[in-house]
């Protein structure tokens, strides 16, 4: 099966010295490239920003729709009662 490629941008970035031995450190010890290490931190990093994003969306509905669920579960306790 042949392999799909995307095609990439290239991305330019200034880290201060102590960050950048950081990820050279863990280049080698992972075998990954720098490259590779910072496209899966990114990606990593805008996943858990966008399921906070979510969550929090998820939140500020279930607050904003309070009353109507609160009624909508008193008039199912009238259910079974008939």
């Amino acid at each position: 099966m042949p392999s799909i490629k995307t095609k990439k941008e290239r991305l330019s970035l200034f880290v201060d010295r102590d960050l950048s031995e950081r990820v050279e450190k863990i280049s080698k010890l992972t075998n990954q490239t720098i490259s590779e290490l910072t496209r899966k931190a990114l990606q990593v990093y805008i996943e858990q920003i966008e399921k906070e994003k979510t969550e929090q969306e998820l939140t500020d509905g279930y607050k904003a729709n309070y009353d109507y669920y609160s009624k909508s579960q008193e008039e199912w306790n009238y259910a079974d009662k008939e």
